[in-house]
Protein backbone atom coordinates (compact mmCIF):
# COMPACT_ATOMS: atom_id res chain seq x y z
CA UNK A 1 0.00 0.00 0.00
CA UNK A 2 1.24 3.51 -0.85
CA UNK A 3 2.10 6.00 1.84
CA UNK A 4 -0.62 8.36 2.97
CA UNK A 5 -0.68 11.96 1.81
CA UNK A 6 -0.08 13.00 5.41
CA UNK A 7 3.10 10.92 5.63
CA UNK A 8 4.41 12.42 2.40
CA UNK A 9 3.79 15.86 3.90
CA UNK A 10 5.79 14.86 6.98
CA UNK A 11 8.69 13.59 4.89
CA UNK A 12 8.74 16.77 2.81
CA UNK A 13 8.65 18.99 5.89
CA UNK A 14 11.47 17.09 7.59
CA UNK A 15 13.58 17.44 4.45
CA UNK A 16 12.98 21.19 4.53
CA UNK A 17 13.99 21.36 8.19
CA UNK A 18 17.19 19.51 7.38
CA UNK A 19 18.04 22.15 4.75
CA UNK A 20 17.03 25.10 6.92
CA UNK A 21 18.45 24.06 10.28
CA UNK A 22 21.43 21.73 9.88
CA UNK A 23 24.87 22.29 8.31
CA UNK A 24 25.11 21.48 4.61
CA UNK A 25 28.31 19.59 5.39
CA UNK A 26 28.91 17.83 8.69
CA UNK A 27 32.21 18.14 10.54
CA UNK A 28 34.11 14.82 10.79
CA UNK A 29 35.42 15.92 14.20
CA UNK A 30 32.26 17.51 15.55
CA UNK A 31 33.53 21.07 15.23
CA UNK A 32 30.49 23.37 15.03
CA UNK A 33 29.81 27.00 15.83
CA UNK A 34 27.37 27.99 18.57
CA UNK A 35 25.00 29.16 15.86
CA UNK A 36 25.06 25.72 14.21
CA UNK A 37 24.51 23.98 17.53
CA UNK A 38 21.58 26.23 18.39
CA UNK A 39 20.06 25.48 15.00
CA UNK A 40 20.51 21.77 15.64
CA UNK A 41 18.58 22.19 18.89
CA UNK A 42 15.91 24.02 16.92
CA UNK A 43 15.85 21.15 14.42
CA UNK A 44 15.21 18.70 17.24
CA UNK A 45 12.28 20.73 18.56
CA UNK A 46 10.71 21.35 15.16
CA UNK A 47 11.17 17.77 13.95
CA UNK A 48 9.52 16.54 17.15
CA UNK A 49 6.58 18.89 16.59
CA UNK A 50 6.10 17.67 13.02
CA UNK A 51 6.27 14.01 14.05
CA UNK A 52 3.82 14.55 16.90
CA UNK A 53 1.38 16.33 14.61
CA UNK A 54 1.66 13.57 12.00
CA UNK A 55 0.87 10.67 14.32
CA UNK A 56 -2.06 12.56 15.84
CA UNK A 57 -3.46 13.44 12.41
CA UNK A 58 -3.11 10.03 10.79
CA UNK A 59 -4.58 8.10 13.74
CA UNK A 60 -7.53 10.45 14.19
CA UNK A 61 -8.22 10.43 10.45
CA UNK A 62 -8.39 6.62 10.43
CA UNK A 63 -10.69 6.60 13.47
CA UNK A 64 -13.02 9.24 12.01
CA UNK A 65 -13.24 7.38 8.73
CA UNK A 66 -14.26 4.04 10.25
CA UNK A 67 -16.61 5.62 12.78
CA UNK A 68 -18.32 7.43 9.89
CA UNK A 69 -18.71 4.16 7.98
CA UNK A 70 -20.10 2.44 11.06
CA UNK A 71 -22.54 5.29 11.74
CA UNK A 72 -23.81 5.17 8.17
CA UNK A 73 -24.28 1.45 7.60
CA UNK A 74 -23.34 -0.27 10.87
CA UNK A 75 -20.59 -2.24 9.14
CA UNK A 76 -18.24 -3.57 11.85
CA UNK A 77 -14.49 -3.13 11.52
CA UNK A 78 -11.38 -4.09 13.40
CA UNK A 79 -10.83 -0.44 14.31
CA UNK A 80 -14.26 0.01 15.88
CA UNK A 81 -13.99 -3.26 17.81
CA UNK A 82 -10.57 -2.24 19.19
CA UNK A 83 -11.92 1.19 20.13
CA UNK A 84 -14.77 -0.40 22.09
CA UNK A 85 -12.35 -2.79 23.81
CA UNK A 86 -10.14 0.09 24.89
CA UNK A 87 -13.16 2.02 26.10
CA UNK A 88 -14.02 -0.86 28.43
CA UNK A 89 -10.43 -0.93 29.73
CA UNK A 90 -10.36 2.82 30.34
CA UNK A 91 -7.87 3.19 27.46
CA UNK A 92 -5.28 1.43 29.57
CA UNK A 93 -2.05 0.80 27.62
CA UNK A 94 -0.82 -1.63 30.29
CA UNK A 95 2.44 0.21 30.94
CA UNK A 96 4.09 0.13 34.35
CA UNK A 97 3.33 3.31 36.26
CA UNK A 98 0.81 4.56 33.68
CA UNK A 99 -2.75 4.72 34.92
CA UNK A 100 -5.76 4.25 32.63
CA UNK A 101 -6.86 7.53 31.05
CA UNK A 102 -10.46 6.89 32.07
CA UNK A 103 -10.65 4.77 35.25
CA UNK A 104 -13.88 2.81 35.64
CA UNK A 105 -15.07 5.17 38.36
CA UNK A 106 -14.88 8.19 36.04
CA UNK A 107 -16.28 6.70 32.84
CA UNK A 108 -19.84 7.71 31.93
CA UNK A 109 -22.57 5.13 32.35
CA UNK A 110 -24.15 3.96 29.13
CA UNK A 111 -27.11 1.78 28.41
CA UNK A 112 -26.47 -1.62 26.88
CA UNK A 113 -26.66 -0.19 23.39
CA UNK A 114 -23.78 -0.44 20.94
CA UNK A 115 -24.38 2.94 19.32
CA UNK A 116 -23.99 4.80 22.60
CA UNK A 117 -20.90 2.81 23.53
CA UNK A 118 -19.25 3.57 20.18
CA UNK A 119 -20.13 7.26 20.51
CA UNK A 120 -18.67 7.51 24.02
CA UNK A 121 -15.59 5.48 23.06
CA UNK A 122 -14.89 7.80 20.13
CA UNK A 123 -15.40 10.94 22.24
CA UNK A 124 -12.95 9.61 24.82
CA UNK A 125 -10.43 8.82 22.09
CA UNK A 126 -10.76 12.38 20.78
CA UNK A 127 -10.11 13.63 24.33
CA UNK A 128 -6.91 11.58 24.41
CA UNK A 129 -5.92 13.12 21.07
CA UNK A 130 -6.60 16.66 22.30
CA UNK A 131 -4.61 16.08 25.50
CA UNK A 132 -1.64 14.43 23.84
CA UNK A 133 1.68 16.18 24.37
CA UNK A 134 4.64 14.26 23.07
CA UNK A 135 5.86 11.12 21.33
CA UNK A 136 7.04 9.15 24.33
CA UNK A 137 6.15 5.45 24.39
CA UNK A 138 3.00 5.97 26.45
CA UNK A 139 1.84 8.76 24.09
CA UNK A 140 2.27 6.64 20.99
CA UNK A 141 0.56 3.59 22.47
CA UNK A 142 -2.44 5.63 23.59
CA UNK A 143 -2.84 6.88 20.03
CA UNK A 144 -2.27 3.70 18.02
CA UNK A 145 -3.43 0.75 20.13
CA UNK A 146 -7.08 1.86 20.45
CA UNK A 147 -7.45 1.99 16.66
CA UNK A 148 -6.23 -1.55 16.11
CA UNK A 149 -2.44 -1.46 15.78
CA UNK A 150 -1.13 -4.65 17.43
CA UNK A 151 1.73 -4.58 19.89
CA UNK A 152 3.69 -7.13 17.86
CA UNK A 153 3.51 -4.79 14.87
CA UNK A 154 5.63 -2.22 16.70
CA UNK A 155 9.42 -2.63 16.57
CA UNK A 156 10.48 -2.46 20.24
CA UNK A 157 13.90 -1.00 19.36
CA UNK A 158 12.28 1.71 17.27
CA UNK A 159 9.83 2.45 20.08
CA UNK A 160 12.67 2.75 22.59
CA UNK A 161 14.53 5.13 20.27
CA UNK A 162 11.35 7.18 19.81
CA UNK A 163 10.88 7.37 23.57
CA UNK A 164 14.46 8.62 23.94
CA UNK A 165 13.86 11.19 21.22
CA UNK A 166 10.84 12.46 23.14
CA UNK A 167 12.90 12.61 26.32
CA UNK A 168 15.68 14.57 24.59
CA UNK A 169 13.16 17.01 23.15
CA UNK A 170 11.83 17.64 26.65
CA UNK A 171 15.33 18.30 27.96
CA UNK A 172 16.03 20.73 25.12
CA UNK A 173 12.75 22.58 25.56
CA UNK A 174 12.76 22.81 29.35
CA UNK A 175 16.36 23.28 30.44
CA UNK A 176 19.15 25.73 29.76
CA UNK A 177 21.98 24.98 27.36
CA UNK A 178 24.47 24.42 30.17
CA UNK A 179 22.23 21.71 31.63
CA UNK A 180 21.99 19.83 28.32
CA UNK A 181 24.28 17.29 26.74
CA UNK A 182 26.25 18.43 23.71
CA UNK A 183 24.19 18.00 20.55
CA UNK A 184 25.63 16.45 17.38
CA UNK A 185 23.87 17.78 14.25
CA UNK A 186 24.78 14.75 12.14
CA UNK A 187 23.60 12.28 14.79
CA UNK A 188 20.41 14.29 15.19
CA UNK A 189 19.64 13.97 11.49
CA UNK A 190 20.37 10.24 11.48
CA UNK A 191 18.13 9.74 14.49
CA UNK A 192 15.19 11.49 12.82
CA UNK A 193 15.75 9.57 9.57
CA UNK A 194 15.73 6.26 11.45
CA UNK A 195 12.52 7.22 13.25
CA UNK A 196 10.97 8.23 9.94
CA UNK A 197 11.53 4.71 8.59
CA UNK A 198 9.52 3.33 11.49
CA UNK A 199 6.75 5.86 10.95
CA UNK A 200 6.62 4.86 7.27
CA UNK A 201 5.79 1.29 8.31
CA UNK A 202 3.31 2.47 10.93
CA UNK A 203 1.64 4.76 8.40
CA UNK A 204 0.92 1.78 6.14
CA UNK A 205 -0.63 -0.16 9.02
CA UNK A 206 -2.79 2.74 10.16
CA UNK A 207 -3.89 3.59 6.62
CA UNK A 208 -4.92 -0.04 6.09
CA UNK A 209 -6.97 0.03 9.30
CA UNK A 210 -8.84 3.04 7.98
CA UNK A 211 -9.54 1.24 4.70
CA UNK A 212 -10.54 -2.24 5.97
Amino acid sequence: MAQSTRFRELRTRLSALRRHMLPATFSPVGDYSERQLDRARGYRLLAHAEIESFIEDVTLQAAKKKISVWTTNKTPSDLVVCLIAHYHSGFDVDEEGVEPVFPASSRPKVRDEIKEIVDVAFRQYVTIQNNNHGVREKNIKRLILPIGVRRDEIDPTWLTNLDEFGKQRGATAHSSKKAQQQIDPQAELQNVQNLLEGFAKLDVIITALGEQ
